[in-house]
């Protein structure tokens, strides 16, 4: 249906008035032939027949003028924004060229609306992402703090494990004294057998000395501020010492226990016997507790300057999945029924590793367990000095040739009565006291020729009662008994000092040597 010839005109009037039509016929070369319509406002008033058009739209240049083109929002050297339409027609050309200002000035405000909208855009992406990131930021926090409160729990868990921890390591060597303790007291044993029962007391006893400086000494393992004290042992006498301490065990539960040398193993040997020592004891006392039949065996080989211990036992093995955190603190596999800490083999590795050697572990559930210890040991040459027996008579070298007066400052009984037993057989005259306050106030009142000072006792401390009598005069040798290690300032307030228990017959020779 056609619109009525009416409403045609308006629209054509309309259209007319806002496009304000300009229509120039051109030849072939560009050049003009006619012009019809408004043609001040594009620019083309002063163009005559003949001129070429493309100075007045350069936008003919180069364009063909035998094909219909059209061309939107066109901008002529005076300023018009334009609609160009090219129709050729037998040979020449027709230029019809509207105003579309108003439609660009539409356009280039929906333009700039839709720019505004990206722009908007942008930003709420922007905003997005750093949303996401905080929310990442977040979320990396809280899983932080997670772990660190877990970890704290753990921390707490392990206080609270302290004493099994302490069961765990000392269970051996007190098995050991409370079995030989009883054989020694059987009115049945002979002399032979209290005799060995006391020997070995004797040396489980050492050992559980040598457990509580590996304990004091545990929380520096990590700072590496445990040193090796390498020296010639005996390394038979120390298997020897070990299997003593084992074979009880093992019996009591039925379990046979052996231990096996190549015949190239050295006898003497230059390594740190302590921790050597704790470590085999550490790794034996798991194969004699876990194993419940069958056997324990131990291998010593020596290889290329390196002594390899291998610990082989018949119990119920460790799953793969266990074998890696065995080895860390406070962890026990799923051997959950055993008492203890799981504090022996984190303790075991970190000294293999201080010693420059290595463990490894080979095992499987329900095929028993051999670990090996790999450690660089130097064969030794002469003999090694005996070791002093039980409560020895002092050397004579070590008696007091003159009168020499010792204050011992110990609220330990038993040590204060282990020291009067030395130093009064060997000449000394003892003035005691069990805390600092005393000790000073003794110490200033008799003048002793030496005092011996207990780190660890009641009232100020040793280092600080020590300082105290250096301010007040006293110039006389303190000689610093310790349980821990002292910074070098606090060695430089005493003459000398001794890991506790001090070795009597150093600590009576120093003695002398400090008074003579």
């Amino acid at each position: 249906m056609e619109l009525p010839p009416l409403v045609i005109g308006y629209l054509q009037g309309t259209y007319l008035e806002q496009a304000r039509p300009f229509c120039a016929l051109l030849d072939e070369n560009y050049r003009l032939v006619s012009k019809w319509g408004e043609a001040d406002w594009c620019g083309f008033d002063e163009a005559t027949v003949g001129t070429d058009v493309r100075d007045i739209a350069p936008f003919l240049v180069g364009i063909p003028l035998d094909e219909k083109l059209a061309f939107d929002f066109l901008e002529l050297p005076g300023g018009a924004i334009v609609s160009a339409h090219i129709i050729p027609q037998h040979g020449e050309t027709y230029v019809l060229i509207l105003d579309v200002h108003g439609n660009h000035a539409s356009v280039q405000s929906q333009q700039q609306a839709v720019n505004e909208l990206r722009l908007l855009q942008s930003r709420q992406q922007r905003l997005i992402s750093r949303q996401r990131e905080l929310i990442s930021e977040l979320v990396e926090a809280k899983a932080s703090l997670d772990h660190q409160r877990r970890e704290t729990e753990r921390v707490s868990n392990n206080k609270s494990r302290f004493m099994a921890m302490m069961s765990h390591e000392f269970r051996t060597p007190l098995s050991s004294i409370i079995n030989y303790a009883q054989l020694a007291a059987d009115p049945a044993s002979g002399d032979n057998d209290v005799q060995k029962g006391v020997e070995t007391i004797v040396r489980s006893a050492k050992h559980l000395n040598s457990l509580v400086e590996a304990i004091l000494d545990d929380a520096s393992l990590d700072a590496g501020q445990i040193e090796l004290v390498n020296q010639d042992f005996d390394l038979y006498e120390l298997l020897g010492d070990i299997a003593a301490m084992m074979a009880p065990m093992a019996a009591e539960k039925g379990v046979s226990f052996a231990v096996r040398l190549d015949d190239d193993v050295p006898s003497i040997v230059h390594a740190d016997e302590t921790r050597l020592r704790q470590v085999l004891i550490n790794l034996l006392g798991n194969a004699v507790k876990f194993t419940e039949e069958g056997s324990v065996e131990l291998l010593v080989a020596h290889n290329a300057g390196r002594l390899v211990v291998t610990i082989s036992d018949t119990g119920p093995g460790i799953s793969l999945e266990d074998q890696e955190r065995v080895f860390q603190a406070f962890e026990r596999g799923d051997q959950r029924q055993h008492a203890g800490a799981g504090l022996g083999l984190s303790i075991t590795l970190q000294l293999v590793k201080l010693m420059g050697g290595e463990v490894s572990l080979d095992s499987a559930r329900g095929e028993g367990c051999t670990v090996s210890v790999h450690v660089p040991v130097v064969a030794g040459h002469g003999d090694i000095e005996d070791r002093p027996a039980v409560l020895p008579t002092p050397a004579d070298g070590t008696r007091a040739t003159k009168a020499v007066s010792v204050l011992i400052c110990d609220d330990d009984d038993d040590m204060v009565a282990l020291m009067e037993h030395y130093l009064h057989r060997s000449g000394y005259g003892l003035i005691t006291s069990h805390d600092t306050a005393e000790a000073i106030e003794k110490t200033l009142r008799y003048d002793p020729d030496v005092v011996l000072m207990d780190c660890n006792v009641p009232g100020v401390g040793g280092v600080v009662a020590a300082r105290v009598l250096r301010e007040r005069g006293f110039t006389k040798p303190i000689v610093a008994l310790t349980a821990t290690k002292l910074c070098e300032e606090e060695q430089r307030v005493f003459s000398r000092f001794f890991r506790k228990p001090a070795p009597i017959q150093d600590l009576l020779e120093e003695i002398k040597r400090l008074t003579h």
